[in-house]
């Protein structure tokens, strides 16, 4: 299994639940499974934290292996892409939400048309609720369910990976 983490775990990690400069067990502990591979993430998410100039941008610098961003970057991914445009304008919510989610520098669509070339392999972990009722907008988990791939929480990653720090 091979878990795929969103922005959102590391951005909440570090501005709400353990910030960077006291919880410093914590993330030593994230670099730790990062370095081991136990999870990675992709090349968006790099981008969407790079934006931010932050500690947690100067901790992935500096703490995350080279290979932790798996390279969204294939042909294979871009035809799912676009299936996933389809998808998104098929669903019958508003043209905002629809936007925000075929957006090209945004992660969640390229989560989605990633693991779904092999659902068997690939868990989302990610700090979004599913919301699939919802007429705004597309969550990451109702894409994942949509398209067949798990999609979990940070902490259920963490217990999953038998993790105590």
């Amino acid at each position: 299994m091979i878990y795929l983490v969103d922005s959102s775990c590391l951005m909440t990690a570090s501005r709400v639940s353990y910030p960077i400069d006291i919880a410093v067990s914590f993330w030593d502990k994230v670099s730790e499974l990062a370095q081991s591979h136990a999870f990675y993430s992709i090349d968006k998410v790099k981008d969407e934290i790079k934006i931010n100039d932050d500690l947690l941008t100067n901790w992935c610098n500096n703490n995350l292996p080279e290979d932790f961003f798996i390279s969204t970057e294939t042909e294979e991914v871009y035809a799912k892409y676009a299936e996933l445009v389809n998808w998104a304008q098929a669903k019958g919510i508003k043209q905002s939400g629809v936007d925000k989610f075929i957006a090209a520098d945004k992660a969640d669509i390229y989560f989605v048309a990633l693991a779904s070339l092999a659902p068997e392999n690939y868990t989302i972990v990610t700090q979004e609720v599913s919301a699939s009722d919802s007429k705004k907008d597309i969550k990451l988990p109702d894409a994942c369910s949509a398209f067949n791939i798990r999609s979990i929480n940070f902490i259920q990653m963490l217990r999953e990976l038998k993790v105590q720090f």
